[in-house]
């Protein structure tokens, strides 16, 4: 879904408030005093709160067919988590949110948009370890379920760490070494 520049300012101050002050500080006032605005012109870009959560979460997603189109196998894996460090290095407000799913867990609206992405996200990295391994490119002696927890919870807990120290440390030197290790542990030699 593409987005106007005045919604994407909406939907980066919403990220903005979240990250810093929890979801429950995001109101429609509070998110039109934030950038701003008044609230009526807020709805002028938005229906209600929940359209804003709706778009900020849609952030979320990744294109997968452009993925496809380019990569495939192991490269695919690292080029969606690649894409995760550089969400975070984009917009620091990311490193508090984007592994945040306990935010929206009581929100069945918003949980089951982040479920249905969670499992599409899940189902290719999961397609493309198993073509990697069956090509030979990474270890096929360990579970390609296993292989994809190891993966995605290095990274969440790199992220959360980022974020829970105030983007403390370099990210991307960081992020580079995790997926070195990761060619260590996974790659066929």
């Amino acid at each position: 879904m593409e987005f106007s520049k005045r919604q994407t300012e909406i939907i980066k101050a919403a990220v903005q408030i979240v990250s810093i002050n929890g979801i429950q500080a995001l109101t429609t006032k509070s998110l039109a005093e934030y950038i701003g605005i008044s609230e009526p012109a807020l709805y002028r870009h938005f229906k209600n709160k929940s359209e804003i959560i709706r778009a900020m979460l849609m952030q979320f997603d990744v294109d997968l067919e452009s993925l496809r189109r380019k990569h495939s196998g192991w490269e695919l894996v690292k080029a969606f988590f690649t894409y995760r460090i550089e969400q975070v290095m984009n917009e620091r407000y990311w490193a508090n949110i984007i592994f945040s799913e306990e935010l929206f867990i009581h929100t069945s609206e918003y949980s089951e948009l982040l479920k249905e992405m969670m499992h599409r996200h899940r189902n290719i990295i999961m397609e493309n370890i198993v073509i990697a391994s069956k090509n030979g490119v990474i270890r096929s002696d360990i579970a390609p379920e296993i292989v994809f927890r190891i993966l995605a919870g290095s990274l969440r807990l790199l992220i959360k760490q980022y974020g829970m120290s105030g983007n403390a440390f370099d990210l991307c030197s960081e992020s580079t070494i995790l997926f070195n290790t990761w060619d260590t542990l996974f790659k066929v030699k």
